[in-house]
């Protein structure tokens, strides 16, 4: 009998014994028990802990901060095996690392993700592994349209392949829950229903809960400060149809004249921060908020989600929009330290906070203050520091309320450097590759690739790492991308062999036909082109070349699909197949819009919409279908509006 021995009580390192029980008990049929210990001694079997616990056994290496950063081992030690890290979630971490090494796998999120080959046993020995991954920040932020179990599994999965920190966004993530439940752009959906604010809280504790069981970074909050700061909605872009407290107006940023809510959208709106009450008021709602949430590690302190709204009144017009933010940093942080020593506050570069403050410093010697990047209109048919990707215009700090978003990689990045925050320990990039880019057909080809060498810029910038504001089902047609991410973000670099291992596990014997259609889909489809919209699958004029791709794949797929049996085969195939006949949707829009037949390519958008929605619950865990809906309602309206004009 195998033993797994447990020093500690933490959730993670309890989670680590029952995880290597279930899994070794499966791959090798053997029995496996797990056993809390309180000091490690010379008995055989596996050692789990940190390394306060495993001592000299574990020889870990020194990190900077042990509940930020990841550093674990995997040591054969005088006829045992020890397993451990800096933290509990890095042991945690180590366990499915030392499972890997067995051939495990986690493709993607859920039971059908899982890969446990058969061994006739558990080895103990010639293991001296260590590891201590490139970046600090490696997590996920919920977005899109999920339902609860689509979150727990992306949280169970984030541990297995490297990620360590979720990201909840809002008081309470309920925009975002509500965009599943109550399924409003998906008629066909019978199971849809409506949402109550203490039902969406009861689903961030249960996420929440499961983030702490892991040891897992939790992020919290965002935009909405602003709102709460009036007693507004902060639950996401939604508009109010009450009206804002008189004595309360004259908080609000003068734009135009008036004083209003932006867009009748709360998180949109910005405050007059020349106003001290209003800056009181905002932070103490930080505060208290804060206050009732220790769990929380990292607190994202951002102003509204909207550019070109800053307070325009006489005293604001004193300082920069971003002055104004270091002035709320510099109110906000002390005091947080002395309530809080132990949470971060996360500062946003972002819309009109892209251009860094021009007098007041920021004070970050209370050593809690994280600085986040947010290149939301940069170019995804570049790297982040392609050097071709250069608009070759000379930066200019804009006038108030007109600033332009850069579109080049290169003016993004120009504004980075000069905000100074190049600390790879207290910095990271919030990107959005599994937002929009996945969207297109070189899903797994070219943002794979895009992804390999953006982690590379990060790391140049003095970014620690990335924080994916993404939909949590954005594993269509295959997961590669987002598995790959993790690996990246961890310091390992798949190679070839790695992805074929990846795609093998999930098709089967017939894999390289998956690796050729997606391959020579994107080959076809020829490079993404800077401003291209996402639909737009080919060059202009090209498009014939796709679809005689997609002909020759139509019945070699059907054949693939038809000869797998196992679980995990036949959902691979199934989205192959899938997303084959979406693509075939979206080469015919595209050779209709090209040829000015504007009714047709309607009527293709309409067709696309159908078949999305038709098949939405075959493709609801790897799909965010919502997603893909709201780009297509977005672009029909826009092509329904030109053939007006």
């Amino acid at each position: 009998m195998m033993t797994v021995h447990v020093l500690g009580e933490h959730p993670a390192l309890v989670l680590a014994g029952e995880e290597l029980r279930r899994c070794l008990a499966e791959m090798t049929g053997g029995e496996v028990q797990v056993v809390a210990a309180r000091e490690m001694t010379g008995k055989p079997g596996i050692w789990l802990g940190t390394a306060d616990s495993l001592g000299d056994a574990a020889a870990l290496p020194d990190v900077r901060d042990r509940a930020w950063d990841d550093a674990f081992c995997i040591r054969s030690v005088e006829g045992a095996l020890v397993i451990g890290g800096v933290n509990p979630r890095s042991a945690l971490m180590a366990a499915y690392e030392y499972l890997r090494q067995l051939g495990a796998e986690w493709l993607w999120p859920g039971d059908d993700g899982e890969v446990l080959p058969a061994l006739g046993g558990a080895p103990l020995q010639g293991f001296d592994l260590v590891c201590v991954p490139a970046h600090r920040h490696r997590g996920v932020c919920i977005e899109g349209a999920p339902a609860l179990e689509h979150v727990l599994d992306m949280v169970e999965w984030m541990p297995r392949v490297g990620y360590n920190a979720y990201f909840l966004q809002f008081q309470v993530s309920s925009y975002f829950w509500r965009l599943w439940y109550e399924h409003r752009l998906n008629a066909e959906w019978e199971d849809a229903r409506e949402l109550g604010e203490e039902e969406c809280a009861d689903l961030d504790r249960r996420v929440i809960e499961a983030v702490k069981r892991r040891g897992l970074v939790l992020h919290q909050v965002g935009h909405g400060w602003t709102a709460a700061a009036l007693g507004l909605p902060t639950d996401g872009w939604v508009t109010y149809e009450g009206e804002v407290a008189e004595a309360d107006r004259e908080l609000l940023a003068e734009v135009n004249g008036k004083r209003e809510l932006w867009g009748d959208i709360p998180i949109n709106t910005e405050l007059c921060y020349s106003n001290a009450e209003a800056r009181r008021r905002l932070v103490d709602v930080v505060l208290a908020w804060a206050d009732e949430h220790r769990e929380v590690d990292a607190l994202h302190f951002w102003l509204s989600d909207a550019p070109n709204n800053h307070c325009e009144c006489a005293g604001c017009r004193e300082r920069s929009p971003a002055d104004w933010y270091a002035v709320l940093a510099n109110e906000l942080s002390p005091r947080l330290a002395e309530m809080a020593p132990d949470m971060k506050i996360v500062l946003l570069a972002y819309h009109d906070l892209l251009w860094p403050p021009e007098e007041v410093t920021i004070d970050r010697s209370h050593g809690n203050l994280i600085s986040m990047f947010a290149p939301i209109s940069r170019c995804y048919a570049h790297s982040m520091a392609a050097a071709e990707c250069d608009s070759g215009e000379r930066l200019e700090r804009p006038a108030r309320n007109e600033m332009q978003m850069p579109r080049h990689n290169q003016q993004l990045l120009e504004l980075w450097r000069i905000w100074g925050w190049q600390d790879a320990a207290d910095s990271f990039c919030f990107d959005y590759h599994f937002m929009w880019p996945w969207m297109g057909d070189r899903m797994s080809i070219h943002l794979a690739k895009l992804m390999r060498q953006d982690i590379e810029d990060y790391a140049t910038l003095g970014l620690g790492g990335l924080m994916n504001c993404g939909a949590q089902r954005a594993f269509y047609p295959t997961g590669w991308p987002y598995y790959e991410t993790a690996r990246l973000l961890c310091g390992t670099k798949p190679e070839p062999a790695d992805r074929e291992r990846y795609f093998g596990h999930a098709y089967g014997g017939d894999w390289p036909q998956a690796i050729e259609f997606l391959d020579g889909a994107a080959e076809a489809a020829g490079a993404p082109r800077h401003g291209a919209e996402w639909w737009q699958q080919a060059e202009p004029g090209q498009t014939e070349r796709l679809r005689d791709h997609l002909n020759e794949f139509a019945d070699r797929l059907d054949e693939c699909a038809a000869a797998v049996s196992g679980e995990r085969q036949v959902r691979s195939w199934r989205l192959l197949r899938h997303y084959h006949e979406l693509l075939g949707h979206y080469v015919a829009m595209q050779e209709h819009h090209e040829a000015g037949r504007g009714d047709e390519a309607l009527a293709e958008v309409e067709a696309a919409e159908e078949f999305l929605r038709r098949t939405e619950r075959e493709t609801a865990r790897a799909l965010d279908t919502y997603t893909l809906l709201k780009y297509l309602a977005g672009l029909k309206a826009q092509w329904r509006d030109r053939q007006r004009s």
